[in-house]
């Protein structure tokens, strides 16, 4: 019973969390340059009913990002990873990459990760199609987790 219990949970918080992403891409999606004036009314519009599919943004669409825009995607990413570690701990039943993530990004803020990737994409312009969680998995957490790996593994001195 535990086991549907903490599913629930997690379907809710994953449900929760891509709500809120959604909804930042939505409202990123605004155009600011034109806001709507209170005196004029806008016409009415009915989205058109073709499926329109959000791929997985990359370098491309990180350059043209805001800062906002870009701390708010770290930030779904980051918020996701610790809901999944509360409701799991530091060892889950099952194979997930959330506690290294976890702990690779341990004491690292939101800025220093932007930074991080806005390097990597000025450092690899032929890099630009690479997706963003690629960037932010290989060169910040896998880098994180082999730097740690190494430490506890180097012979103590004597």
């Amino acid at each position: 019973m535990p086991t549907t219990c903490r599913s629930k949970a997690t379907l809710l918080s994953l449900s929760l969390a891509a709500g809120l992403i959604g909804w930042s891409a939505i409202h990123a999606a605004e155009d600011p340059k034109s806001p709507a004036k209170p005196t004029e009314s806008q016409p009415v519009t009915t989205p058109a009913p073709a499926k329109m599919e959000l791929p997985f943004p990359d370098g491309e669409k990180w350059a043209t990002a805001t800062e906002r825009e870009k701390l708010a995607y770290l930030l779904g990413i980051t918020n996701m990873a610790l809901i999944e570690y509360q409701l799991t701990g530091p060892s889950p039943k099952y194979r997930t990459t959330v506690p290294k993530l976890i702990k690779s990004l341990d004491g690292t803020t939101l800025r220093q990760m932007m930074g991080i990737i806005d390097t990597y994409y000025k450092a690899h312009p032929d890099q630009q199609k690479r997706r963003i969680f690629e960037v932010l998995w290989f060169e910040i957490v896998e880098s994180k987790a082999n730097a740690k790996s190494q430490e506890s593994s180097a012979p103590a001195a004597k």
